[in-house]
């Protein structure tokens, strides 16, 4: 029975685990780890309620600092998701080609009419603007790429510039606004919501802004202006509304608008018809009977386009020599083939540049002609007003007069008809999706139920673990302080 004491003991031996410490007098000491333990276990009971106290306090932190992020705003805020998709944008353009600025959904104008459409005026524009945050939001895969790079970067300094190489602008943002004081969670939320809202319709006017033509076509008054002069201003409107309206036939060639029932192509169509028939018989009765409110100041007219077209035909033919000359001594790079029957084949390299030239040369020829043509016609109106003595009545005025205003009718007609059905295609079909609100504001109060979740966690984590090595710290104490007693009983000795 005795071996049997013994051999537990000595096993209860060999598994005990000692701290070897070093004394400044190179002599050592081992201590008892499960001594320790024996002391922890000792004081359980104090540490028992010393564990719930820190609970208690690691709660009461976490309740405070929601509490104070709360009444401060910084923790709550409300956030969506916006998506742009439209042509350019993953280059980080904006549909006029210029560099793309998301920063413009927190300009003052956005803002405010966000506010007024809400009926708000207790908040300034400035507190909404400094508290809204945009993030864009990058793919994985491009994380990855850059991530690589980097890596390689620092192996061999030579690869940063391929980090340059890569770009990449988001199409996806991530909208925050943090709640200000005063501010309740629906009217955050709201807020947000009437700010992209706003944005949305900012970058509707912007890109999308059909109202041009109207402008332009309100600012017509044939009544203010002589005959000749108002025929000029007619044609200079229509010729814009073609411009206009055939970059759009060019770009949606099969689009129908609903609303008015036309393509652009059928609205190309009647614009020509407008002014090989209506400007026509307008243009030629008015040449006819050189119909003229003031003679003196037509002929000055007539003197003052003569000048105008001569000096652009000068600058044009200018250009057209120059670009003559360089391609009178620009060569393309001939390329020598050698076929499988031993003949050979010189061939030219295309070349952009030179096309380029000569595709300059072709557009500046048709230019000079177009002035040319207007030049011969203005100097046969200016001899046949100079030499004609005739006495304009009443009843030709009054023709033409109502001849302009028919046309200047028509002419409005269209322009609402074009804007209409531009209006339309931008909506339905090429901003369709431009700015889309892809996740409504969501309100999260001090950052959410999971990040008070966390910060509870954290708070309490920390103050069990303050108490848990205050605990392990005193069973060392506790042993350290019983060797310290042996060895003085045993020094005493």
């Amino acid at each position: 029975m005795r071996n049997e004491e013994e051999e537990k003991k000595a096993h209860r031996e060999a598994a005990r685990v000692y701290l070897q410490v070093e004394n400044s007098e190179d002599d050592s000491a081992q201590i008892d780890l499960l001594n320790i333990i024996g002391n922890m276990a000792r004081r359980r009971q104090l540490y028992r309620y010393l564990f719930a106290i820190a609970i208690c306090i690691g709660l009461l932190t976490s309740m405070l600092m929601t509490g104070a992020l709360q009444i401060i705003g910084n923790g709550s805020y409300a956030q969506a998701v916006m998506t742009l998709q439209f042509e350019g944008i993953e280059s980080g353009l904006d549909p006029n080609g210029a560099a793309f600025d998301i920063n413009k959904l927190k300009s003052p104008l956005v803002i405010e009419e966000a506010l007024t459409e809400l009926g708000i005026t207790g908040i300034s524009v400035e507190e909404i603007r400094k508290n809204i945050e945009i993030e864009g939001v990058v793919p994985e895969d491009a994380v990855e790429r850059l991530t690589v790079i980097q890596q390689m970067a620092e192996e061999d300094a030579a690869n940063y510039e391929k980090i340059l190489d890569v770009e990449y602008f988001p199409s996806q943002y991530i909208v925050s606004l943090h709640q200000g004081r005063g501010m309740s969670a629906s009217e955050t939320r709201e807020i947000l919501n009437a700010v992209l809202e706003s944005y949305r319709a900012w970058f509707m006017d912007t890109y999308a802004n059909t109202a041009v033509l109207t402008v332009t076509g309100n600012l017509l008054s044939y009544q203010d202006y002589d005959y000749a002069e108002s025929v000029d201003m007619l044609q200079a409107q229509i010729d814009i509304m073609q411009d206009y309206v055939t970059e759009r036939r060019d770009q949606a060639p099969d689009f129908r608008s609903a609303g008015t029932g036309l393509s652009f192509g059928d609205i190309v169509a009647s614009l020509e018809t407008i002014e090989s028939i209506d400007m026509a018989n307008l243009a030629s009765y008015i040449e006819n009977n050189v119909l003229t409110k003031d003679r003196q100041r037509q002929i000055e007219y007539y003197n003052y386009k003569i000048k105008n077209y001569t000096m652009e035909l000068s600058e044009l033919q200018t250009q057209l020599t120059t670009v003559q000359n360089t391609l009178d001594t620009y060569a393309k790079d001939p390329v020598v083939i050698v076929s499988s029957q031993e003949t050979t084949q010189e061939i030219s390299q295309t070349n952009e540049y030179y096309d380029s030239l000569v595709q300059k040369k072709i557009d500046l020829s048709g230019q000079i002609a177009e002035v040319n043509t207007q030049l011969n016609e203005t100097y046969t109106l200016l001899d046949t007003v100079s030499a004609s003595n005739r006495k304009n009545v009443q009843s030709e005025y009054d023709k033409a007069d109502g001849m302009l205003e028919r046309l200047t009718e028509t002419i409005s007609e269209w322009a609402e008809l074009i804007e209409e059905t531009t209006q339309e295609y931008y909506s339905t079909t090429l901003f369709s999706n431009a700015v889309k609100i892809a996740v409504p504001a969501q309100y999260k109060g001090a950052g959410g139920i999971a990040a008070v979740l966390k910060r509870t966690i954290v708070c309490v984590g920390a103050a069990v673990a303050v108490v848990a090595v205050i605990w392990c710290a005193d069973g060392l104490r506790m042993e350290v302080a019983a060797m310290r007693k042996k060895e003085k009983q045993r020094i005493g000795e």
